[in-house]
């Protein structure tokens, strides 16, 4: 193999991209502002380079040998040392609070991604993919271990109910300090994306399929020349995902602070606005984390994969809550014809006991059994109805008939499925749909974003003229 050369133009647009976007971000304070705001913003500035070039330095190069060997701090020396990196900046942060965000996110994120993005740029190793220059990033990336031998049917159960119960506790954690005026972008989703609304969870398995599509649609282009046939290429290929997934946590974290999900008034009171949008950053970020963790343990010490299992778990809470729970429709108000159970077996239960004939006619309650309700009965059946026919085509092949000619009077079938395929097309279809949605929102309502050139609704050379808009309640 050729040893490779550095990629020059590829440096040059990375550079440029990212330091420019710093330079955007402080251009007021840089070029406008007073003597002391353009030193603050300059230090800001400045300190991105040095942050940069460690990641770089770390991932480029080996400790010698007597220090690796220092125990329990050897091998972990670089990752505590750019956690320190982070503590600094953080604390910077802390004194002043307007450059928490730049710091946070501008620096210690986005230089994450700029200085592994340059690492494997200028990678000059014989291997088949640039990818390699993260070997040492990867080798080191704390993971679920793998079993050594078989593990017993036993064994993946109980790893699996114990999964399932962990996920079910963390739905019920509801993220500190949210404001209770919240939109949930993910709504119409969250039947595939798993997770629920206002909690750690509420990103659900969307970083995770995220992650996923990038790495294999870079794979299909040939954009990474990795040959996933190769034992050595898909370890690369696994780690570097791992790698793109704890990056993709941060970059669908951060944009739910700005329109989606609010920070109380008291926790900014307390906080001020910056350290409140980085206290719920951090739980949807320990969140996303602790699923990642769980989907791995799934799969390599319990039943079939974790995605799977978080969104059939979703699907059945959803389905149970709603067919049997007795509550009100509407919370904090008594029963009542117009606010009946929202489950809909007790919804059905109550509405025909207490209702007269002539309100079921008048007040058109049988339409609201059948139609109208949270959970109608149409909705009801017709998922017993969609339940019956997947399980029915899943079950159902057709046999053909085999003979060997060699062996007289042996005969055997081969099995043909009628669906071969599964749900991931469309995991991955509602994650990028869900992303699209997210930013495409950013870009039009969002202050500082709704400025950004070609994209922004008020950014120079906005294309948003072409697509025109509705107002809030038109649907003409």
């Amino acid at each position: 193999m050729v040893e490779r050369r550095p990629n020059a133009i590829g440096l040059a647009i990375v550079a440029t991209v990212y330091w420019g976007a710093l330079f955007y971000w402080l251009r007021d304070d840089l070029l406008d502002g007073a003597a002391d705001e353009q030193t603050r913003a300059l230090k800001m500035f400045l300190v991105s380079f040095p942050y940069v070039g460690y990641i770089m330095w770390s991932s480029m190069t080996d400790l010698p040998e007597n220090i690796r060997e220092i125990p329990y701090i050897g091998r972990a020396l670089k990752p505590v040392l750019w956690l320190l990196f982070v503590i600094v900046l953080a604390y910077w942060g802390w004194v002043d609070e307007a450059a928490v965000g730049f710091l946070l996110v501008g620096v210690a994120l986005l230089g994450l991604g700029a200085a592994l993005a340059l690492t494997c740029l200028l990678y000059t190793g014989t291997e088949s993919s640039r990818l390699y220059g993260m070997s040492r990033l990867v080798d080191v990336y704390p993971s679920i271990t793998k079993p050594e031998g078989h593990v017993r049917f036993n064994q993946k159960l109980w790893t699996t109910v114990l999964v399932l119960i962990i996920y079910f506790m963390m739905t019920n954690v509801m993220i500190y300090g949210l404001s209770s005026s919240t939109l949930d972008i993910f709504s119409s989703f969250r039947a595939i994306m798993a997770g629920a609304s206002g909690s750690i969870m509420h990103l659900g398995i969307g970083p995770i399929v995220t992650g996923s599509i990038i790495m294999q649609l870079f794979a299909g282009a040939k954009i990474i020349q990795l040959d996933l046939q190769i034992s050595a290429d898909k370890q690369l290929y696994q780690g570097v995902q791992k790698l793109l997934v704890l990056f993709m946590i941060p970059i669908e974290s951060i944009p739910q602070v700005y329109g989606f999900l609010d920070p109380s008034a008291a926790v900014i009171s307390e906080y001020g606005i910056g350290w409140a949008n980085a206290i719920i950053v951090s739980q949807l970020f320990i969140g996303s984390y602790l699923v990642f963790l769980l989907d791995e343990l799934v799969s390599k010490w319990g039943i079939g994969s974790g995605i799977s299992l978080f969104i059939a778990a979703g699907v059945a809470q959803s389905t149970f809550v709603g067919t049997l729970s007795p509550l009100p429709t509407v919370q904090g108000s008594p029963l009542s014809f117009e606010n009946p159970p929202s489950g809909t077996l007790p919804m059905i239960f109550y509405t025909l006991r207490t209702a007269t004939n002539s309100q079921l006619v008048s007040e058109n309650g049988f339409e609201l059994i059948l139609l109208n309700h949270a959970n109608p009965v149409a909705a009801l059946a017709s998922s017993i109805l969609v339940f019956l026919v997947v399980a029915y085509a899943e079950s159902s092949k057709l046999e053909l008939p085999l003979t060997h000619g060699k062996v007289r009077g042996h005969r055997g079938q081969y099995p043909i499925r009628l669906v071969y395929a599964s749900n991931i097309p469309v995991i991955l279809m509602a994650a990028l749909l869900a992303n699209v949605n997210m930013f495409t929102l950013l870009f039009w309502s969002h202050p500082v974003l709704s400025t950004v050139p070609i994209l922004g609704r008020n950014g120079a050379w906005s294309k948003a003229h072409w697509f025109g808009a509705y107002e809030v309640g038109a649907t003409t």
